[in-house]
This record gives C-alpha cells, structure tokens and sequence, in this order.
C-alpha cells in the first residue's frame, strides 16, 4: 500500500472515531497518536465498533490474537494492523 492509501486510511479511522466515537467532542484534539487507550478514547463498547467499522468498511477482520492493547495504543498502531491485515499471506 503506498503512502496516500495509507494516509486515506488513517484519515478515515480519524474520521471515524471522531465523528462516531467521540460524537465530534474532543474532535480537534485527535491526533494521529492521541493515546487512545489512556485518554479513555476506547473502551469496550467503542472497541468494538471500531472494530466492526474495520470489518464492515474497510474490509478487513481482526482476529482475537490481535485485538491487545499494544494494537489499538493510538490511530497510526490502528492503521499498520489494518495494513498488516491486509497484506497476502504467502
């Protein structure tokens, strides 16, 4: 995956989280590394449907062996697991 797609993919996990997650509060001070898990961004419920918005939208499903807290630290730890994911295995 180049760079854009990457960049496109880490915006629209932004997006996502702001707009979805967070109701658009505490929107402008989501970063690319806002620690997720400390700032009480994540939770369970939430995981979970950031997890099902990677699934449903982008097409990619995280098996349990990847769903730790090292994983979903911020949106660029977000963005390589989906882009590991991705990747063919072979």
């Amino acid at each position: 995956m180049s760079d854009i797609e990457r960049a496109d993919l880490l915006e629209k996990l932004i997006g996502f989280v702001r707009d979805d997650l967070l109701n658009g509060q505490a929107g402008a001070e989501l970063t690319p590394t806002t620690p997720l898990l400390e700032w009480g961004v994540l939770d369970s419920i939430k995981t979970a449907r950031l997890l099902a918005f990677i699934r449903d939208d982008i097409g990619v499903r995280v098996p349990p062996k990847k769903m730790v807290g090292d994983h979903f630290k911020d949106l660029e730890h977000v963005t390589d697991l989906v882009l590991e994911l991705q990747q063919p295995v072979g």
